[in-house]
């Protein structure tokens, strides 16, 4: 499919500086807490305490994607910047189906991976959690996987939509978002063990594939981020239900799976457009704003429009065009 690009550095020059601050905020700050531990284990461990979850630093540097995520929605459009994103999060009555759908797909998923272990001759914990204890399991990670839901808000509230502004398709900002989250993760695989720090190559992979799925099913969902936590929260609770480890030979078949996954997905979406083409991505600032909203058929579309409020931000609506134009064909 041949679409007019426009030219992204200058689109995005206005608000390239949101992205550096994001990546400092919360990149900068988990390695340089990790590169302090690593230089002097002792003497931080004696300053800061252990690296445990109940650790003030930890805590908060979990949640600096949703943390710096705010704090970027609130310096470029105020109060209303952080209200239009929640706007966002109201699906339309169109998308409810695909939550269930997604949720399902996800539970087949992490059974599949077992059996195709033990297919493949892949160690497997012998006995699986019972229906029960799945299910009290799943619930336990919505507080024990709290970091979940901010690196939702940020990395795929802000970043994939701002990948979105300065690449030019699916793959490139799925690849670009996948691997800066990636890089924020990595401390945790690393310091962990061994085996998880030789996993994480094969983890980044299925990061990058994760987001370009997501690139092309956010951007039918109009930007909510609820059509990543939901599927994600399922498919992230199969190692804690013990059906497989998270080791690198499971790593393999989890890439191989998940890229099937998002190749079928790619045509589910194309085929269930009118016309045959995916939806036009999704950028920030403008998917939050009254324009894309109203046009996307939100349920509480965006106040205002702020990029276009601003006179040295006239570029900004050169992705929207494009995207209209992608539509037009």
């Amino acid at each position: 499919m041949s679409v007019n690009q426009p030219a992204t550095g200058r689109a995005a020059r206005p608000y390239t500086k949101h992205l550096v601050g994001f990546f400092a905020a919360t990149i900068g700050s988990v390695w340089a807490l990790t590169l302090f531990y690593l230089a002097n284990y002792d003497f931080a461990v004696g300053a800061l305490g252990e690296l445990t979850l109940r650790n003030p630093l930890v805590v908060i540097i979990l949640h600096s994607p949703a943390i710096a995520a705010f704090v970027i929605l609130h310096r470029y459009d105020g109060g209303r910047g952080i209200a239009n994103f929640l706007r966002t999060l109201v699906p339309r009555k169109k998308d409810l189906l695909w939550l269930p759908v997604l949720a399902a797909l996800m539970l087949g998923y992490i059974f599949a991976i077992r059996y195709l272990c033990i297919l493949f001759g892949i160690d497997v914990p012998p006995e699986p959690e019972t229906p029960l204890e799945m299910l009290l399991t799943f619930l336990e990670l919505f507080y024990m996987e709290v970091g979940m839901v901010a690196i939702g808000i940020g990395w795929f509230g802000f970043v994939l939509p701002m990948m979105h502004r300065l690449t030019r398709n699916h793959l490139t900002a799925g690849i670009a978002t996948g691997m800066s989250l990636a890089i924020f993760v990595a401390p945790g695989n690393v310091l962990a063990s061994f085996e998880l720090a030789i996993a994480w190559p094969l983890y980044a992979a299925q990061l990058c594939v994760l987001c370009t799925g997501m690139s092309m099913l956010m951007s039918r969902m109009k930007g909510n981020v609820l059509f990543f936590l939901i599927p994600f929260w399922v498919s992230a609770s199969g190692s804690a239900m013990e059906l497989y480890y998270f080791a690198a030979t499971t790593q393999f078949v989890q890439l191989g799976l998940f890229t099937v996954l998002v190749a079928v997905l790619y045509a589910v979406l194309k085929r269930e457009a009118a016309d045959g083409r995916l939806a036009p991505r999704f950028t920030f600032p403008e998917y939050l704003e009254r324009e894309y909203t109203v046009r996307m058929g939100a349920v509480l579309p965006g106040v205002g429009d702020k990029s276009k409020e601003a006179p040295e931000r006239g570029a900004e609506s050169a992705p929207a065009e494009a995207d209209r134009k992608e539509m037009a064909g």
